[in-house]
């Protein structure tokens, strides 16, 4: 278990590293309008995807050791189908994104969803190398396009526009996508439609609780985004996204030993055992995030401002107002997917839910008051709000953690066994040794 947390961590540590390359290429190429403009299509993209997972999505990696492999692959890829063509439609009638961009939002959303039903039962399967290699790879295409895309325009002396980063943006998921179905291919055989329609309801049963906790986490994360455009303009929301993006960087962390933790639980779900591994996990992800969110508070104004263009600047007050909040999020996110391997997702989804409320009822007052006023400040306002709510989120998630499994306070103090394996650098995981795990 050690060297797959280790192995998805340095995975997902050079992901982010050419994301953010890509990141700094974007700033200096659109400008904060071309990047707000950028940030709101694909947030359309993720909308559709949350759309996609009332059938399929992370349940998949809860059903997989479970239930029939190829059923759970064609009622995914039939929903999909469904939920992009309605949910694009919805997109367009709301303007939620820019009509012009309404027909790449859905080919490419179909593309993503299958290419993420696939990683769900890739990562139901435990094939945590396979699901770090094609993530890895739809990375660094990505950044190799855009490279070579950039040095052939510019000695062409031609510009490079939104519409083709987009085009590249959906090729580096095409890919991975192609790779992807030859392991489906190989791995899932037909045996017969039986109960094919009870395994249906199970997943609109699962899978529902599942999409509304994360709708109402997305709408959490990204209700600001609008709410920014609405009151203030792309160029101010292209400076959020990228505030916003620098402090999510550190969430590598905590999504690393997610996507094992996760695949660990759901394939085993003894008490005891998986009480043990979340709070172990809790406070290593605690310790580490507080040391990364300090080095990212200690960093200068002046500093974003070099890298990304001096507009950019302004993106450290909403890396500061955001800070607290990504603590929040580190340690919620270890506890949410400790009840989704119980397939306790009801607690998620009212966990998010009660962050939402908290989201919109500070956006339309305090956020909606100040950007009158003070555009600049509205921004560090909108940080403090995901702070908030994320903070909200988490307290209730921790209350229904304690309940269930019955903690006591002595269990979130950080012992000296539990030190000396922080010292060795992840090795914690070893009192976790297949020996002594009872599934």
């Amino acid at each position: 278990m050690t060297e797959k947390i280790l192995g998805t961590f340095l995975n997902r540590l050079l992901t982010t590293v050419i994301m953010f390359a890509v990141i700094i290429i974007n700033t200096n190429q659109f400008g904060p309008e071309g990047t707000g403009t950028i940030a709101i299509v694909i947030l359309g993209l993720t909308l559709l995807q949350v759309l996609s997972n009332f059938v399929g999505g992370s349940t998949l990696v809860y059903l997989t050791p479970q239930r029939d492999n190829l059923q759970l692959l064609l009622l995914s890829y039939a929903w999909t189908l469904v939920s992009t063509s309605v949910g694009v439609c919805l997109l367009d009638g709301f303007n939620l994104v820019p009509h012009e961009y309404i027909l790449f939002t859905f080919v490419t959303s179909i593309i993503l969803n299958v290419y993420f039903i696939h990683l769900g039962i890739i990562q139901g399967k435990e094939n945590i190398k396979l699901f770090n290699l094609l993530q890895l790879t739809q990375a660094v295409l990505l950044i190799v396009l855009l490279g070579a895309t950039l040095f052939v325009h510019h000695h062409l002396g031609w510009s490079i526009h939104i519409r083709l980063y987009l085009r590249l943006y959906l090729i580096s998921y095409l890919v991975p996508c192609i790779i992807s179905c030859f392991y489906i291919r190989r791995k899932v055989h037909f045996h017969d439609y039986n109960g094919i329609w009870k395994l249906f309801g199970e997943m609109v049963k699962l899978g529902c609780w599942t999409q509304l906790a994360n709708l109402a986490q997305l709408l959490t994360y990204r209700t600001n985004y609008f709410l920014i455009q609405r009151f203030i303009n792309d160029k101010a929301l292209g400076i959020y996204d990228l505030g916003n993006k620098i402090s999510e960087a550190v969430l590598i962390i905590p999504k690393s030993i997610c996507v094992v933790e996760y695949a660990r639980i759901s394939n085993c779900q003894e008490e005891e055992y998986t009480k043990r591994l979340t709070l172990s996990l809790l406070k290593l992800v605690l310790v580490v995030i507080l040391i990364a969110v300090l080095t990212l508070w200690l960093l200068p104004a002046s500093f974003f401002g070099f890298i990304f263009g001096p507009e950019y600047a302004n993106s450290k007050p909403v890396i500061n107002s955001l800070l607290p909040g990504i603590v929040s999020l580190s340690c919620l996110s270890i506890l949410s997917h400790y009840f989704a391997g119980h397939g306790k997702f009801y607690i998620n989804a009212i966990g998010s839910f009660i962050g939402l409320g908290v989201t919109l009822a500070l956006g339309f007052t305090w956020l909606a008051g100040t950007s009158k006023t003070d555009p600049v400040q509205a921004l560090q306002v909108a940080g403090h709000i995901s702070s908030i709510a994320y903070s909200c989120t988490f307290v209730y998630t921790l209350i229904c953690f304690i309940i269930k499994t019955k903690a006591t306070p002595h269990d979130f103090l950080i012992t000296r066994q539990d030190l000396v394996l922080l010292k060795e650098n992840l090795r914690s995981l070893s009192l976790f040794k297949r020996k002594e795990r009872p599934c």
